[in-house]
């Protein structure tokens, strides 16, 4: 039962849900398996692994299924813009958290969380790490 109250509590603040699409990877224990696929040096969130959608497009999907698009933000490395440029063509800048470098994971979430903290105070936020696969994101997504 309560469970059932945490989930309608949840449910009434739809609308200050943000997620934070972790996409900023270098991707570098599968480069010889992304290499073979793409035919360059992507990081596999950018990579079609399997099937004709990236790990990265997969995540968005899962993610649209409890989180609007203008709440849904990535958080990016620069040099990798030649790889999401074409995939977030339609992400407002203000979506977008390009780092510099990779940093690893825990600079990624800071920084997001600090960009969010300005944008909207208040914002429940999920993180969402795009290199990973999941074959039915439907079910794993309504288990939480």
């Amino acid at each position: 039962m309560n469970n059932v109250r945490f989930l309608s509590k949840f449910d009434s603040r739809k609308a200050n849900r943000h997620a934070v699409i972790l996409a900023g990877g270098d991707g570098t224990r599968l480069r010889s398996l992304t290499r073979a696929i793409a035919g360059d040096e992507r990081p596999k969130q950018f990579c079609p692994i399997l099937g004709d959608d990236t790990l990265l497009d997969k995540t968005r999907q899962r993610t649209a299924l409890g989180i609007a698009p203008e709440n849904t933000h990535f958080s990016l490395t620069r040099k990798h813009e030649l790889y999401y440029e074409r995939p977030l063509w339609n992400v407002p800048e203000q979506q977008m958290a390009v780092q510099p470098e990779n940093r690893g994971t825990a600079p990624a979430i800071l920084y997001s969380l600090m960009r969010l903290a300005k944008a909207s105070p208040g914002a429940t936020v999920a993180f969402f790490p795009s290199d990973h696969y999941f074959s039915n994101g439907r079910v794993v997504y309504e288990s939480c």
